[in-house]
């Protein structure tokens, strides 16, 4: 089963880095590749280490804005060019990741439920919580249509959305405001939602009435 296939920007610090740090960028692009994801590598896209710098963020963030999501690059921070990119990316509302988040995220497919009930099989990043962050559906679609820039953040088990926004950062944001607002109270309401939703679904279905039939 294969999950959202994402265009992921690579962004991390190269001046004063050994080789430019290439290195790091190749090996993030290749695990993103891995994973099905197409992938804006900068260490590929200015391969000439004797590139002015502004011509290279010129081409670099020609590509950054037609992506999903950026990946960030250990010492980021550190970096001018990153730095831009980073505050771009966060002004469009794109989705910016850490080396961290990309490894502990797995693309997966799970049973979501539409405002009306209809279920659907939804596919999505299974996230280090438990979540699942995907794109939201049109409320009672039968088909695979989904909002184009709306995503929600589910409950693998019950299927239930938890949060919703406009972009992958913004539903993300909204989880985790939801989880501080519970605390360490939130595992305990987490597993209390999930245990009357399990007990929803055994519960026996009423036999209906019967209906005495009149004389003809």
């Amino acid at each position: 089963m294969k999950g959202i296939t994402m265009r992921i920007y690579v962004a991390g610090p190269m001046t004063g880095y050994p080789e430019l740090n290439f290195p790091a960028f190749h090996a993030a692009a290749k695990v993103l590749r891995e994973q099905g994801h197409h992938v804006e590598n900068p260490a590929e896209i200015n391969a000439d280490p004797k590139a002015q710098w502004i011509d290279c963020m010129r081409m670099d963030i020609a590509r950054l804005v037609t992506c999903d999501a950026v990946l960030m690059l250990p010492g980021w921070q550190n970096s001018r060019g990153a730095k831009v990119e980073h505050g771009l990316a966060v002004g469009l509302g794109m989705e910016v990741m850490s080396v961290r988040d990309a490894a502990i995220r797995r693309s997966t497919v799970f049973p979501c439920d539409t405002t009306d009930g209809t279920p659907m099989q939804v596919a999505g990043w299974a996230m280090e919580c438990g979540a699942v962050l995907h794109r939201t559906p049109w409320d009672g679609s039968k088909f695979r249509q989904f909002h184009d820039d709306a995503w929600t953040v589910s409950d693998p088990v019950t299927g239930g959305a938890m949060a919703r926004g406009a972009g992958m950062a913004m539903a993300v944001k909204r989880y985790r405001e939801l989880v501080r607002k519970y605390g360490e109270a939130w595992p305990a309401a987490l597993a209390e939602k999930r245990r009357v939703y399990m007990a929803e679904r055994v519960k026996p279905k009423a036999k209906p009435k019967a209906t005495k039939k009149g004389r003809c």
